[in-house]
């Protein structure tokens, strides 16, 4: 099958569904610009901070994308191929995901631009708010660790992406400094620094950038300790100068090295050489499947993102619509173009060069491979098949250190909010979110409990649109729209956290006590959080 259909199909659904969907469910929660927004109501300019829409698009985009509607589809190719995996991703996107990210987002916005939990807090419980604030804590944690040893491992295989890395922090803060204070056109300066962004690739291309440092372990770990340091500058400094426009432009990178894979699909025609649908036996389709592809589908740490770093920058409520429905959309064809370039960038096969040998090597040379291969048959000058490729992994490391500074801005938000209220100092509170990743990554305590992620992931979204629900049914608005999708992704993510500990091959039988504890601690957590929510929304 010729890969320029999907590409076709999903783009038409998904623009039917901004056109037509999410119109009805603004008609649902009714937005109102009258309202002044948190933004500028609390406006203090290091977390509260009205924001243009474009900007604010960039950063919630990039927060939200990172590393996710990367791994998830890949994985998911390998155990189920692409046919469950492109389904998948644009129902979910459209029906749940999109949905989930903008009821989130409004709902933030009219309590205060307070986090998910603390709305649980106020509109279910104190315990079930407590609880929820703990799991969110100790997600954050595992996302920050995670993805900080991803960008550290792939600047020792990629020292080429350090000159960029490093070029794009500093035009970030120029460029914050510069629309913010200086009133610079933003037009012309996001031009001018996503021209220097490119031309510091291709510096980094023939100049790449190695530590002289020849242990591996106390490599990596150097580099994690700097990427956690930025991380943690960047949570605590006014959002104006780093973090949003950081974002904004990783964003727009993101969306021209997307146009240019885009482009080659529709003008190369790359057929797909992977199988439609693989009965491995590894896993069954469900409910694995909707817990690996979790973002470009439907993601709990989306939502964290709508009520911690977004509902506080949010000009207009007008805004949402774009910014909370439509970056889950992009997001979706970002997982499918993800996924056509790994099924038609690249030959299915064990061989040198084929999926599964780069799947071996990791899931960003996997990735950057096939775009390479696409986008470089393309013909232009300059753009060879190797540019190409560093492009795409580039694109990979901008979005997971966007991942790891906004969760440990949203990480100080869950601590000073709803787990330590009276604890307001952000120096201390950003200590309490990366120490604990440090310690973990350092360790390498992190690589058992990652297998817990999607679905802690999908527990958080299912448990966010139950206490939105309750929300919004408090001001007499139909949630339907809302429970029906809540319920289908709770009981999914239940029954998965009941095989992975108990089937044939689960964490029982490989004797892992540990994830067979945390599994039962989450499985018994969630349930209780989604029935006291489901018992609110009864009585009211």
């Amino acid at each position: 099958m010729n890969s320029v259909w999907i590409i076709i199909l999903a783009g038409l659904w998904m623009f039917f569904g901004y056109r037509f969907y999410s119109k009805y469910i603004e008609k649902q929660i009714k937005l109102n610009d009258r309202r002044k927004t948190p933004a500028i109501k609390y406006r203090d300019d290091i977390d509260f901070s009205p924001a243009k829409k474009q900007f604010l698009f960039g950063h919630h985009f990039a927060s939200i994308a990172g590393a996710g509607p990367i791994i998830g589809p890949i994985l998911a190719i390998s155990y189920f191929g692409w046919l469950p995996v492109v389904l998948w991703i644009s129902l979910g996107s459209v029906l749940i995901g999109a949905m989930h990210d903008y009821i989130v987002l409004i709902a933030s916005v009219r309590n205060k631009a307070k986090s998910v939990s603390t709305i649980t807090k106020d509109f279910l419980s104190t315990r079930s708010g407590t609880i929820f604030g703990i799991m969110i804590w100790l997600t954050l944690v595992l996302v920050i660790t995670v993805f900080s040893v991803s960008a550290a491992d792939s600047l020792i295989q990629k020292p080429d992406l350090v000159i960029p890395l490093l070029a794009i922090t500093i035009l970030s803060i120029i460029l914050g400094i510069g629309v913010t204070k200086g009133k610079w056109n933003y037009k012309i300066t996001s031009f001018v620094a996503l021209l220097l962004v490119f031309f510091f690739v291709w510096l980094g291309n023939n100049f790449p950038l190695n530590l002289p440092i020849s242990n591996p372990d106390i490599l990596r770990n150097i580099w994690v300790t700097i990427i956690l340091l930025y991380a943690g500058i960047a949570s605590v400094l006014p959002v104006w100068l780093l973090l949003r426009p950081r974002d904004y432009l990783s964003s727009l990178q993101m969306l021209l090295i997307l146009f240019f894979g885009l482009l080659a699909v529709l003008i190369i025609r790359p057929v797909i050489s992977a199988p439609a649908y693989i009965n491995s036996g590894i896993f069954p389709l469900w409910p694995i499947l909707f817990i690996t592809v979790a973002c470009g589908a439907v993601s709990g740490f989306h939502g964290l993102v709508s009520s911690g770093t977004t509902s506080k920058q949010l000009a207009k409520e007008s805004h949402a619509r774009t910014i909370g429905y439509g970056s889950m959309l992009v997001e979706g064809l970002l997982a499918i173009f993800v996924t056509i370039m790994v099924i038609a960038g690249v030959k299915w096969g064990t061989q040198s060069g084929n999926f599964t040998n780069l799947l071996g090597k990791g899931w960003i040379v996997l990735f950057s491979t096939g775009y390479g291969n696409i986008v470089g048959s393309m013909n232009i000058p300059f753009l060879t098949v190797s540019l190409a490729a560093l492009f795409g992994a580039f694109m990979v490391n901008q979005f997971i250190l966007t991942t790891i500074d906004s969760s440990s801005r949203i990480g100080r938000f869950i601590i000073s909010e709803n787990l330590f209220p009276k604890l307001k100092n952000r120096y201390l509170t950003t200590l309490m979110i990366i120490f604990p990743a440090w310690i973990i990554a350092i360790t390498n305590s992190y690589e058992s409990l990652w297998r817990l992620f999607g679905s802690s992931n999908q527990l958080i979204a299912s448990i966010s649109m139950i206490t939105v629900a309750s929300f919004f049914i408090t001001k007499k608005r139909n949630v339907k729209f809302i429970v029906i999708p809540a319920l289908f992704i709770l009981v999914t993510t239940l029954s998965a956290l009941v095989y992975l500990t108990f089937s044939v091959n689960g964490y029982l039988m490989q004797q892992n006590y540990l994830l067979v504890i945390i599994s039962i601690l989450l499985f018994v957590l969630g349930a209780t959080v989604a029935i006291e929510g489901f018992q609110k929304l009864r009585n009211k």
